[in-house]
């Protein structure tokens, strides 16, 4: 099933992919440079796991135990669990292969800039589903519809360190603002993500009433998820000539 739905997020998210490749103005990069994030993001799974691995080892060290452990209560258990298993270092790898994309390609405008970041959220996509599916039906049926949401997290991170870039070289003031939201966003959305998802405590719960409150909140947190995939890529969709007409040295 892992397989399915991986096939799946990658077929949707070739599709969006190549629409927003052939969007940049004046007219697209080459096909070699706009597979390269794609590969490096292939690659980003192996690398965060790795540093989960070692975050882990790190803290039972130091600590004797996961920090999740060391408090009693269930909403910060989940977030601390999340932020230290998924959305601190995912987010930390692809911004740096997305970085090490960006100085290999040296993207023209933000528009450029921030497609390579997707594409490395793109070539997330694909590898994670079969690591991190689950193996399960109901699984899928909630992984699936959120296939766009590693292109989200980049899409963010990237046009905010684009414009970033464009205001530290042509414009005064701004670019302090732009990064910390590229760095911040796509790692608060992540972490609250799978905090009420795989990281939640309440579901894990013998309480049948925290874990029914568990699932409405998990659910809830998945659809607008779902939905505020669809309504970013729109955008950038629409600021795709404001975002290519952003030149960058």
């Amino acid at each position: 099933m892992d397989l399915v739905v991986s096939l799946a997020a990658f077929l949707l998210c070739s599709i969006f992919y190549v629409r927003m490749v052939r969007r940049e103005l004046p007219e697209p990069m080459a096909k070699r440079k706009a597979l390269l994030p794609v590969l490096f993001g292939l690659a980003a799974p192996l690398f965060s796991t790795a540093l989960v691995i070692g975050l882990g080892v790190l803290v039972k060290i130091t600590i004797g135990r996961p920090v999740s452990e060391m408090v009693s209560s269930l909403v910060l258990r989940s977030v601390i669990s999340a932020f230290l298993s998924a959305g601190f270092p995912e987010e930390l790898v692809k911004l740096l292969l997305a970085l090490l994309a960006v100085k290999i390609v040296k993207p023209r405008s933000v528009y450029a800039y921030a497609l390579l970041f997707a594409g490395v959220g793109f070539g997330f996509t694909a590898l994670e589903e079969i690591l991190y599916g689950g193996g399960n039906f109901m699984v899928a049926l909630i992984r699936l519809p959120g296939f766009a949401m590693h292109m989200c997290f980049q899409l963010i991170m990237g046009a905010h360190l684009g414009l970033a870039k464009y205001r530290r070289a042509s414009a005064p003031g701004g670019a302090g603002r732009h990064v910390l939201l590229g760095l911040c966003l796509p790692v608060l959305w992540h972490t609250v993500f799978d905090a009420v998802t795989i990281s939640n405590a309440a579901l894990q719960s013998e309480n049948e009433d925290l874990q029914l409150v568990g699932i409405i909140i998990a659910l809830a947190v998945v659809l607008v998820s779902v939905v505020l995939q669809f309504v970013l890529l729109s955008r950038f969709k629409k600021k795709s000539a404001e975002y290519s007409a952003l030149t960058l040295a």
